[in-house]
């Protein structure tokens, strides 16, 4: 069976997936937020004096907190999955079995392209990014990175190219509808980001960023038949983004071993564009799993 007409199966009356998003939302932004909420009352979350979130300051406790939003939102997922339509959870991720190789697959993929579009980008461009390994931080926080960040990223992966492009499916949208309605879904929530305001290049580009990003993800898990491979994308590229490379004003406030002073909004496009383009050229030989 095709990974999107998963839903033939279970509840997938019309009301079940308004039910299942309202179900998902509840808890991603209301019970996902308490924590943050009595972190922040107690002190425990440092806060600009506009009221966002202390760029570089992240504490183990406060990115701890800040996490439970999106780990609630994998929770909510598997909620509505299981509790509303009365379906498999594998049933999102995969027509089958749930692949493991693709994801690593995926992994170690988008970690060599990125890499290498780091070092492109540091040759090109001296002094953009700076040393800034502080050991006594990011011994602290990077186990939570590596615990958190794999689950925060699924979880928008089960919701983006899962959950919302199944119930598109449902109205036998075309695959180019699909990919599309991928791009722009996983755009909107992203258009808050602090790097919305200081990309180099505009919000624009900043913008289109995120919404390549959100077709390339929706195009490969079409391409897949699941979405096992978008999930190890997504993994690697916050991990890289919380652990190695980080940027002084992302919504990832870590301690990383590597810091840029901008983001390259029109670079990053160009290089999304490059990294998918390669992968699409190594589908071209079997998949493994």
């Amino acid at each position: 069976m095709n990974w999107v007409r998963n839903t033939e199966s279970g509840n997938s009356k019309w009301w079940s997936w308004w039910v299942g998003i309202i179900v998902i939302l509840v808890f991603y932004l209301v019970l996902g937020s308490i924590p943050a909420v009595i972190g922040t009352m107690n002190g425990l979350i440092t806060l600009e004096p506009d009221g966002g979130m202390m760029s570089g300051a992240a504490s183990p406790i406060q990115f701890a907190l800040l996490m439970c939003s999106p780990i609630l939102l994998f929770v909510g997922v598997w909620v509505a999955q299981r509790a509303v339509h009365r379906r498999p959870f594998v049933s999102l991720l995969s027509a089958g079995t749930f692949r493991w190789p693709l994801v690593w697959n995926g992994m170690v993929i988008w970690l060599v392209m990125t890499m290498v579009s780091t070092a492109i980008e540091s040759v090109l461009y001296p002094g953009r990014y700076s040393w800034t390994f502080d050991f006594s931080q990011w011994i602290l926080i990077a186990p939570l990175v590596l615990l958190l960040i794999p689950i925060q990223a699924a979880g928008e992966e089960l919701f983006f190219r899962g959950y919302l492009m199944q119930a598109i499916g449902r109205l036998r949208a075309h695959p180019v509808l699909l990919v599309l309605a991928s791009g722009v879904l996983f755009m909107l929530p992203h258009l808050s980001n602090p790097e919305m305001s200081g990309a180099l290049g505009g919000p624009i580009p900043m913008a289109l960023n995120y919404f390549l990003m959100g077709i390339g993800l929706g195009w490969l898990s079409l391409r897949d038949n699941g979405i096992e491979r978008a999930i190890g994308i997504h993994v690697v590229n916050n991990l890289y983004a919380g652990i190695f490379v980080g940027y002084a004003n992302s919504v990832l406030s870590t301690p990383t071993l590597f810091e840029a002073n901008v983001i390259d909004a029109w670079f990053g496009v160009g290089t999304l564009v490059v990294s998918f383009a390669v992968i699409l050229f190594m589908k071209r030989y079997p998949t493994p799993g």
